[in-house]
This record gives C-alpha cells, structure tokens and sequence, in this order.
C-alpha cells in the first residue's frame, strides 16, 4: 500500500484503529449529524456534515456491517488487554482473606478465560496474515510515512522494526514466552510452556509503545479509555472486604500507570518520550483577573 500523503496515512491509522460502532451508537451519530446539517450556519459545513451522514448510512445499510464483515478495532483489541491485564495484576498483589480463585469455579474460570482473552489478543496483534486487521501490518504500511513525517526517531523505528522481524526478530516462538505460549497451547494443543507474567509484561510494553505512536500521530489520543475503578471490581462485595477491594482498586491503578509509563518511553532505550502518547486528559485552566485598585488616589 502507498499513501499519497501523510493525511491519507493519518486517517488510514484511523480507520482500522477504531472500535467498530454497534447499530445504537450509528442512530446515535446519524442524529447528531443530522442535528449538525440542520443547525448549519454556512454552505462548507452543511457539506461537510451531509457528507459524513451519507458515509456512515452507507456502511449501516452496507451487507459488510449486516452481516459483521469487519474486523475489530485494533484500540480495542490493546485496551481489553489492558484490561484484563490490569485486573490479574491487581489480584496477584493483595492478600485477601479468602481465596475465590482455588475455592470458586466461578473465578476459576474467570481467570483462566483472562489468560486465554490476554494471549489471544497478542497473537491477534501479532498475527502475519496480511488479511488480518494486526498491529503488526499496520505498523509496517504506516511508519514509513510517520519517519518521513518526523513522528518518530530513526533509531525507535529500526528497534521495533527489528522486533516483528518474522526469523529473529523478538515476537517469535525463540525470544517471546508469550507468543510461545499462545502458539503452543492457546492456538494448538502441542505443549504447555512455562511463561511468567513479568515477560508478558515486557512484550505487553513493545506493542503499547508500537501502538501508542500511531495513535498519538493520528489523532488526538484517547481519553479516559479504561473502565472506572468501580465498574472493573463491582459485584465482588461478597468475596472480599471492603478495605480488600479498595486496595485491589489501588493496585489496578498502579497498573495503568505502568501501561501509561509505557506509551510514553522509547522503545530502544525505556527513556521517557516528551511527547504525549496515546493517552490524553481534559484539562481547563482558569485565569483570576486581579480586580481594579478603586481606592481613591490623593
């Protein structure tokens, strides 16, 4: 694929990084836009808004979306990760008093669906099909094009670039326990190699990096992507106390603080990027006038 300019790559980035909108929240943006056409104040907008309504019409009458032809987000895809992620971390470093996870085949099977959700969405990521929706082939197409653009250093590029090389690179069955473990035993029933959650973290932070440079080229970042403290631990009341799960809260956050630590370093060298990652916050400064002096002059 050759893009024609760096804004034709930007919105290609776009494109197939985006989650995929469900039919409520197509009617939902079909009535803003028509809102927007309605409420239009010159010629240029009215087209503008006109043409995303037609766009998006288009693709919800479309057989592709009826009949789910479309591949997920690749946001999504890291985000769940993360997700998922950030909970088994946060399991893994608080003592509770009681332990659901051997005496519940609920969170048994809870946490054996998180390992198979993590290690199926690094294969998914990795994947070298060149018909998949990957990380892997959406960094190859489009950092060219971010280089050129001064988006990224040299040296960051020919690092990750190395790390997908499919022979020696770093995600093959030789230097990835992850990705041994997902082809072995997720993908095929071969083996059941040893991988600990400290090397998943390790693959986990290249391929945050690796996305995290696409988003922040492309668009403005994404904020507050990840679920609230409350919705990510609410129903556990009856397992755990409530200091527990404050404290599992604290220790998911701690988490994401490391994913948001590894969106903003290089890659090559783990130094921190002074750039602003995939991640963004709202913020709103005020300034306070001072008032007047009215006291009377002699």
């Amino acid at each position: 694929m050759h893009f024609s300019s760096v804004e034709e790559a930007k919105n290609y980035v776009v494109a197939v990084t985006n989650k995929a909108r469900t039919p409520e929240q197509i009617n939902s943006a079909l009535a803003y836009y028509q809102d927007m056409i309605d409420s239009s104040q010159d010629t240029d907008s009215k087209k503008l808004w006109e043409y995303e309504h037609h766009t998006l019409k288009e693709w919800s009458n479309s057989t592709d979306f009826n009949m789910g032809n479309f591949p997920q987000g690749i946001d999504e895809l890291v985000l769940e990760a993360i997700e998922w992620r950030s909970m088994v971390y946060a399991f893994q470093n608080i003592e509770t008093k009681t332990n659901p996870f051997t005496e519940s085949g609920f969170y048994a099977q809870w946490y054996l669906g998180a390992i198979y959700g993590i290690f199926t969405i690094v294969g998914k990521l990795l994947s070298k099909d060149k018909r998949d929706n990957s990380l892997r082939r959406l960094w190859t197409l489009t950092s060219p094009t971010m280089l050129l653009d001064g988006a990224c250093t040299e040296q960051e590029v020919e690092f990750l670039n190395a790390t997908l090389n499919t022979s020696s690179g770093h995600f093959t069955n030789e230097n990835s326990k992850t990705l041994l473990y997902r082809n072995k035993l997720i993908a095929h029933n071969e083996s059941m190699p040893i991988v600990k959650w400290d090397e998943v973290d390790e693959d986990l932070a290249i391929l945050i990096r690796m996305w995290s440079l696409l988003i922040a080229w492309s668009s403005f970042g994404i904020f507050n992507p990840f679920r609230t403290d409350k919705q990510a631990f609410l129903g556990l009341e009856s397992m755990y106390q409530a200091d527990e799960i404050e404290a599992l809260k604290e220790q998911r956050r701690i988490y994401i603080s490391k994913v948001h630590a590894w969106s903003k370093a290089f890659a090559h060298t783990g130094l921190a990027d002074s750039g602003r990652g995939a991640f963004s916050a709202m913020s709103v400064n005020f300034n306070i006038a001072k008032p007047h002096d009215l006291t009377p002059k002699d």
